[in-house]
Formats: C-alpha cells, sequence, structure tokens
C-alpha cells in the first residue's frame, strides 16, 4: 500500500519534470526539395528582413566561428557556391549563424539547392559536424518561419 508521503514525492517529482524548460528545438536535416522551400520563401514577400528583402549570414569554414568568415546577405532564393564570394566556402562551411529571426537557412548538399538538407534558424550552429553537414554544403536558401 502506498503512504501518503511517496504518493507525495511521486506527485513533486512529476510537477518538476512538468516544469523544466524544453530544449531548443535542434536543426534537422531533410531531403525537401528547393521548390518545396522556394513556395514558402515566396509566400510572404510582404514581410521583408531588411528594406532591400534580405537576410544575413556569418558562415565560417571551421568550427566555432574559425577559420576564414563571410558575412554575407541574399534575398530568399538559391545561392550556390559556385559565385566567386561564395566559391571558398564550397564543400567547406563548419559553422553557420544565421542573423535574423523569424528566419529558417536551409544548406543544401547539392548546387541548384537539391539533396540532403539542413534547417538552421538563429542563433545557428557552432559545429556542423554534430549535424552531420560538415563540408557538405554546396548552396543556400532561406525562408520566412
Amino acid at each position: 500500500m502506498l503512504s501518503i508521503r511517496s504518493i507525495l514525492a511521486a506527485l513533486s517529482l512529476v510537477a518538476a519534470v512538468l516544469a523544466a524548460p524544453s530544449p531548443a528545438p535542434a536543426p534537422f536535416i531533410t531531403n525537401a526539395t528547393a521548390h518545396d522551400v522556394r513556395d514558402l520563401a515566396l509566400a510572404d514577400r510582404s514581410a521583408a528582413i531588411d528594406p532591400n528583402g534580405q537576410s544575413r549570414v556569418i558562415l565560417c569554414n571551421d568550427a566555432f566561428h574559425g577559420g576564414q568568415c563571410l558575412n554575407w546577405g541574399q534575398k530568399g532564393h538559391c545561392w550556390d557556391m559556385n559565385d566567386p564570394n561564395l566559391a571558398p566556402f564550397d564543400n567547406a562551411i563548419s559553422s553557420f549563424y544565421p542573423q535574423d529571426q523569424g528566419v529558417v537557412w536551409v544548406l543544401w548538399e547539392n548546387r541548384g539547392c537539391s539533396g540532403a538538407s539542413l534547417q538552421v534558424v538563429a542563433p545557428g550552429i557552432d559545429n556542423l559536424a554534430d549535424f552531420g553537414f560538415n563540408d557538405r554544403a554546396s548552396g543556400f536558401s532561406w525562408f520566412l518561419r
């Protein structure tokens, strides 16, 4: 037979678990198509991130803001790493930091924003290896949440 003391202890434990803060959602890898992401990006053009409708991200070729970094701004469409400013980062991004709240950046394994992808939100990811996406990105895009 359960005592009142053991019932109160169990209820106290349940209350503590329920009151604990939920961890922030982790970025996730998906196989969504570029078409899916473009549709989401085009869905709300009225909610401009800056006056030019751009969002910003800092990408680095080493983990934890290390190595060569680039502060990049772009409109919500697919960018391939063959852009002259991005070429040094083709299959060489190890950390990725979106700068705007309410924006989901998508790293794509292949050019043309295709293949496996990783969605990242601010404050970003210090080490893409933790998500199996180190040195894998050949393109990226973003959309509003």
